[in-house]
């Protein structure tokens, strides 16, 4: 009777340590492998308790289950032993697969300065925490949750991030799901929504990370047909339609149980729980991310770390990758972004690498410039005596230069200036209470540098001549700038520092000039390139 009991307890506490852990249940991954060790562990001890007469040797049993714990331990380090580098340096290098060195000015285009985004993720959950105080019934039952990447949403760059329950109790009170999720701009701090209906349809969300037994979204998966799979990275998205989803991204090990890479996607609807897989090649467009970060980052690591395998302790031609990552757009495509530097340098870069999100199609732009921390340094100096912190730089192509970009923030947490500088030479930055006062100022910190600026011949050179209908002047940071209309083309308001040409001061209405510019199809502000008053001769 006893041994039936202890047989009974053995199997249950299995059976709940994998409710309560939910490993990969499979040879192929370490999870599983120790998962699968503990209940051989299991059988041996119920093999050797009914192999008993009765229970005087507990001793033997004792001394049973220890030496196969150790086994299983050593067998767990052997398993992490031959996945590593030691006998895997190749492949580790090769994971990322080809990288395409790129020209930058060709590659990159240049960003609208309304779409550059000025909120990261602390901003946001601060905002969304504000916005779901403002529902007071509501904030007591419910939390924001995490918010991952900011996303694409019909070209709106938001993000996103579902309600979750607050504990076990309010989970209690609302086990159909929590009241709906909170969506972001990343390009305006103003635009906070809190979603709660959909086509007049509540949206309430039964699976997610904070509900409670079969409604646990890991165990929701685990138990209907992906027990085996590898799954991370559980992101929060929506699709065309501003429905969400959980998208979560499955993997397997390249190295015997270690190196993962992503083979597709799980997307789950969280209201109803219906699931399906996509390979990376058929998952749908409104996807955004496939490759989790921490796969890329180990992979670009890995890539700098054994370009002459692992006995390489000279470290010849080994490159490190720099401090931040963070994703960018280009194209309507999402990227992973970070810089690489040789080792050994601290605050300089060969270039930066740019990794498709979807597909792990990577770019290297080789540039000497300045790693993220550098510009971030460069950037909290420029306003030191107001004590802002510096967000991290994303890059930008600003009329063919080469730019990083990042917002300023007080104490607080909350935007109070925007930085601009020069990728290649970091002592070129400037800051403005807008973004397009910062674009301004950087332009003419450009021209007054001395350095001679090769604006892309990618994204042209236009120029017109006409009739000037309007013209003004501001100081701006202690620099002067024009606003002109030419042609009374309401459409078009160009702007040009008093560096660009010393004619503009005794330029009035009715005068002959020629502007030239970067973008011939840019309407509302328009930064000039060059300026010339043809009535005035030189």
């Amino acid at each position: 009777m006893k041994k039936g009991i202890i047989t009974v307890a053995l199997v249950l506490l299995y059976g709940l340590i994998y409710y309560l852990w939910l490993p990969t249940v499979s040879l192929f991954y370490l999870d599983g492998i120790f998962f699968i060790g503990i209940g051989v562990v299991f059988l041996v001890l119920i093999a050797l308790i009914w192999k008993m007469e009765d229970f005087d040797d507990l001793f033997t049993i004792v001394v049973t289950f220890v030496i196969s714990l150790l086994v299983l331990i050593l067998l767990f380090g052997l398993c992490w032993l031959f996945s590593s580098a030691l006998f895997h340096a190749n492949t580790m290098y090769n994971q990322i697969g080809e990288i395409q060195e790129k020209d930058f000015k060709e590659d990159l285009l240049e960003v609208d300065v309304s779409q550059i985004p000025v909120v990261d993720i602390p901003l946001a959950e601060k905002l969304a925490d504000k916005k779901l105080g403002e529902e007071l019934a509501l904030g007591s039952q419910m939390e924001v949750g995490k918010f991952t990447n900011k996303q694409s949403v019909n070209g709106k760059l938001v993000y996103i991030a579902p309600l979750e329950h607050r504990g076990f109790l309010k989970w209690l009170n609302n086990q159909s799901g929590t009241k709906g999720f909170v969506e972001i701009s990343a390009t305006n701090a103003n635009d906070v929504n809190l979603i709660q209906k959909l086509d007049d349809k509540p949206i309430t969300l039964k699976y997610t990370h904070s509900a409670f037994f079969n409604s646990d979204l890991k165990r929701h998966l685990r138990f209907n047909g992906y027990a085996s799979i590898g799954l991370t990275e559980y992101s929060f998205e929506l699709n065309d339609e501003g429905y969400p989803y959980w998208v979560v991204t499955t993997y397997k090990n390249t190295t015997l149980f270690g190196n993962p890479e992503a083979t597709g996607v799980v997307i789950c609807d969280p209201q109803t729980g219906s699931t399906q897989w996509y390979s990376i090649e058929d998952t749908p467009s409104w996807v955004d991310i496939i490759q989790p970060e921490s796969f890329i980052i180990n992979q670009i690591k890995h890539y700098g770390k054994y370009v002459h395998g692992f006995w390489n302790f000279s470290d010849r031609d080994k490159l490190s990758m720099t401090e931040h990552i963070t994703t960018v757009y280009n194209e309507g495509s999402c990227y992973y972004y970070t810089g690489l530097s040789s080792v050994g340098r601290d605050n300089g870069t060969i270039g930066f690498i740019l990794v498709n999100t979807r597909t792990k199609e990577s770019k290297l732009y080789r540039m000497v410039g300045a790693t993220e921390e550098a510009a971030m340094s460069s950037a909290e100096g420029k306003v030191q005596n107001m004590g802002y912190k510096a967000t991290t730089p994303i890059p930008l192509n600003v009329s063919g230069i080469a730019t990083y970009f990042c917002t300023l923030k007080d104490s607080e947490g909350l935007v109070k200036s925007y930085a601009l500088l020069s990728i290649e030479d970091y002592s070129i930055v400037e800051t403005g209470s807008t973004v397009s006062e910062a674009k301004r100022a950087y332009i003419n910190a450009i021209n007054n540098s001395g350095k001679s600026v090769d604006f892309d011949s990618n994204l042209g050179d236009f120029s017109i001549t006409g009739t000037i209908s309007r013209i003004g002047s501001n100081i701006e940071n202690g620099s002067t700038y024009y606003y002109m209309i030419i042609n009374n083309d309401m459409s078009k308001l160009f702007i040009a520092s008093y560096t660009i040409s010393d004619e503009l001061p005794v330029t009035s209405v009715g005068d002959q000039v020629t502007v030239t510019y970067v973008d011939e199809s840019a309407t509302g502000s328009i930064n000039l390139n060059s300026f010339d008053n043809i009535g005035i001769s030189n």
